[in-house]
């Protein structure tokens, strides 16, 4: 940890790149997760986005009345209709640095804390696994695909994303640790962002009913020629599971009007934007269909990474018939962060000459896919985040994206 605090004073962007090449060493995911907390308090944060929102509400309690009444208005949201629903870790954090600043960075730089130690800490369950096995060819590759399906740039919208590393951390814990300690985090991602209700609800399942990986491929497939479904039909079977408390945010999820607004911010987006994702999703899809049937199958004896795929397998089913809704892509988006981990986890352990040929393969799609996120991760990484440290920040204040820098 010195070693990272150092880099952390001094120039944060060069002990992340010192943190990549030397990440066998104890202090490398540490700074990683500095770095995090760096890029949060340097971060930009455009108009009209949830982190700007944020900031708002930091500066509205800053300036209200501490009251108990006060306390626990900031807990709830009102929907255009005027129903409410409850957030928990986002106005506890933000009333808790409202008692000393007004200031976004520095909230930001918190939101760092949490999101930054559960992202540093997924990508080293997957790094670790080295340490056990031989790096295979295209390794790394597969490792910065890994840490860009939630890139520590999603920090803008830190509900959804720090739920989901900490729900994917959780998760990890208990099927490939054998740490029932890991269910904590699993059960608490929902606290941090209501809709993990969802993939809490598909690991019970799972849990209780222990699928077999034959069915659940069977099913994941089988979601792909129903993922086109219409939105109401979707809507109406969720409005059935889900708890009361949580339908107001379906709704305003899946009305004509937030529909409507998708589709044009979709259409007006560059094409490798619209596609980048789904990319990577049939990438998955293939690279374990050539698991399901590959012919050298010693992996079906472990048990334990049997499970995982069985889980991710579900997740990405849910996350492709939740794609149909507008915001239903972050649950495919959740379920590809468990799908590259898979693919990894098999490329270690068991990477027989087929299993080396679809990596081969796989490798072009997987460079578009990282070459977008970086491309995105322009928009909120700033200038400062790269080229200070906290101090200079601090003092310079001045802050402008990269992507300033090549538009």
């Amino acid at each position: 940890m010195k070693n990272a605090f150092f880099y952390f004073i001094v120039f944060p962007f060069y002990g992340l790149i010192q943190a990549v090449r030397n990440y066998r060493l104890p202090w490398a995911k540490n700074m990683v997760w500095l770095f995090v907390v760096f890029h949060g308090y340097t971060m930009y944060r455009p108009e009209l986005t949830d982190s700007t929102r944020y900031v708002q509400k930091l500066i509205d309690i800053s300036n209200s009345k501490r009251t108990w009444d006060n306390f626990l208005l900031s807990f709830y949201s009102i929907d255009n209709e005027g129903k409410a629903t409850v957030d928990i870790y986002e106005p506890l954090m933000t009333n808790f640095v409202s008692l000393f600043t007004q200031n976004g960075s520095i909230l930001f730089a918190f939101f760092g804390i949490v999101y930054g130690y559960f992202y540093s800490r997924n990508i080293w369950l997957i790094v670790e696994e080295i340490k056990k096995n031989q790096s295979p060819r295209f390794f790394w590759v597969l490792i910065f695909v890994f840490a860009s399906v939630i890139g520590f740039w999603e920090l803008n919208g830190v509900r959804m994303w720090t739920a989901a590393h900490v729900f994917f951390f959780g998760v990890f814990q208990v099927l490939l640790k054998n740490n029932k300690k890991g269910l904590i985090c699993i059960f608490a991602s929902i606290l941090i962002h209501f809709s993990f209700g969802l993939p809490i609800l598909v690991f019970l399942v799972f849990y209780i009913f222990r699928l077999s990986f034959r069915l659940s491929y069977l099913i994941f497939i089988s979601s792909f020629l129903i993922n086109s479904l219409d939105i109401k039909f979707i809507g109406g079977i969720l409005e059935n599971v889900l708890p009361e408390l949580l339908l107001p945010r379906l709704e305003s999820y899946s009305n004509d009007e937030y529909v409507e607004t998708v589709e044009i911010l979709n259409q007006s987006a560059n094409w490798y934007i619209q596609y980048f994702s789904k990319v990577l999703n049939f990438t998955i899809a293939v690279v374990i269909t050539v698991i399901y049937f590959i012919k050298e199958r010693k992996y079906r004896n472990d048990k334990t990474l049997i499970n995982f795929t069985i889980l991710s397998l579900l997740l990405l089913t849910i996350g492709n018939l939740m794609s149909s809704l507008p915001s239903g892509v972050r649950y495919s988006i959740l379920a590809q962060l468990f799908g590259v981990a898979v693919i990894i986890l098999y490329y270690i352990k068991y990477n027989s000459k087929y299993y080396q040929k679809a990596i081969l393969y796989s490798i072009p799609f997987f460079l578009f896919f990282l070459v977008v996120s970086i491309r995105i991760s322009f928009n909120t990484i700033s200038i400062m985040a790269l080229c200070s440290n906290p101090l200079l920040a601090s003092i310079i204040g001045t802050n402008f994206p990269l992507i300033d820098l090549i538009k």
